[in-house]
């Protein structure tokens, strides 16, 4: 059997890991249980109304397995009232439990000898949204020692799982705010293109002189083409389809949508996980969108450089540029890019001036520090 101090420890580091709810629950119950006196734990969940779910189970008796965990499922029971109350607030043994005792009674000698539990709410803050139990056998009471490890434990996981809840409502609010502007895009541009093609093709339809008829078409033409340019774009950001070839050929395809001609280069090892890759295209095209748009120019180039401390990418123009001190505040695109970048804990500096041109340079820290 482990140290309090080394479980803890094990615990912790594999919650500092681990980024899928389930596999959080049910790995922190089972160190818990394999290397300490307990033999058995489950985990329960309390809804909005107070109805508790069988989040977690490890190493149950046959009595609670028994017709789909029926025992732990169904009915009240004192803690989930005690916790509904508010009134579980640390590490509590349960003298008589009507799950364990109800299950012995119907189901005797099945129950491996587990008649009283321990239990202890998971707590992150000010908030409580579980239980965590465990029990051994024989056992009718456990030791403040066993108690206090498993507040110690509950607390731990309790706060994971507070952190996985607001990193799932962070990439939510990240899709709202990614639609948002997808949707200010196609409004901007898409949408003001096919009625500018809607109103030419009217007044088309009442030209009488050819020339001015195959002009107007010729306009048409232009639009329609330039449209679908641009849907290819917002399309792209969308999905970054080519994504699977590597980064390098996905910005290059994509400056070819863009109708940019791109110069890419790479210095140093190209070695980067795929959640920061995603991230880091996303922050290229977002630069690339704004040299399109804003720079007056059709040359772009992208470097990436890369040693064992920093990732620095640069994208640059030799396009109109501007006067960053002038700008009132960020346009859509520098906005995304800033969030991305402070996502993966790296900085975005802008170097502009008027005539000569746009630098973006990001620069992120690698190593074990990096969030993405």
């Amino acid at each position: 059997m482990k140290s309090k101090l080394q479980l803890l420890k094990d615990i912790a580091e594999f919650l500092n890991t681990e980024t899928h709810r389930q596999s959080v629950i049910d790995g922190a119950l089972k160190m818990l249980i394999d290397h300490t006196n307990f033999k058995t734990g489950w985990i329960f969940f309390i809804k909005e109304d107070g109805r508790h779910e069988l989040s977690a189970h490890y190493q149950l008796p046959p009595t609670l397995q028994h017709d789909n965990h029926t025992y732990l499922c169904n009915d009240k029971c004192w803690c989930v009232n005690k916790f509904n109350k508010g009134e579980l607030s640390n590490a509590t043994n349960i003298v008589a439990c009507s799950r364990l005792e109800k299950a012995a009674r119907e189901m005797p000698n099945e129950n491996d000898n587990i008649t009283h539990h321990a239990t202890v709410p998971l707590i992150s803050g000010d908030e409580s949204f579980g239980m965590l139990n465990v029990a051994s056998p024989y056992s009718t009471e456990f030791q403040k020692d066993e108690l206090d490890l498993l507040e110690s434990v509950a607390f731990q996981l309790g706060s994971t799982l507070k952190r996985l809840d607001l990193t799932t409502r962070e990439k939510e609010n990240m899709i709202i705010k990614e639609r948002q502007r997808l949707a200010r895009e196609l409004h901007d541009s898409v949408n003001q293109m096919l009625f500018s093609i809607g109103i030419t093709s009217h007044a088309a339809k009442a030209l009488k002189d050819n020339n001015q008829s195959r002009m107007a078409f010729e306009r048409i033409e232009n639009t329609s083409k330039y449209a679908m340019k641009e849907m290819k774009a917002l399309i792209w950001q969308l999905k970054p389809i080519g994504l699977e070839n590597g980064i390098i050929e996905a910005v290059k395809h994509y400056a070819k949508i863009l109708d940019l001609n791109l110069e890419i280069s790479v210095n140093g090892f190209y070695n980067i996980e795929d959640k920061m890759e995603i991230e880091l295209y996303r922050v290229v095209q977002e630069g690339l969108n704004n040299i399109r748009k804003h720079a007056s120019t059709k040359n772009a180039e992208v470097l990436f450089e890369i040693t064992d401390e920093e990732l620095m990418l640069v994208i640059s123009d030799k396009g109109t540029g501007f006067i960053p001190s002038e700008k009132t505040g960020l346009s859509h695109g520098l906005t995304n890019m800033h969030e991305r970048v402070q996502k993966m804990n790296g900085e975005l500096t802008i170097q502009s001036d008027k005539g000569l041109g746009t630098t973006l340079i990001t620069r992120i820290k690698l190593g074990r520090e990096r969030n993405v």
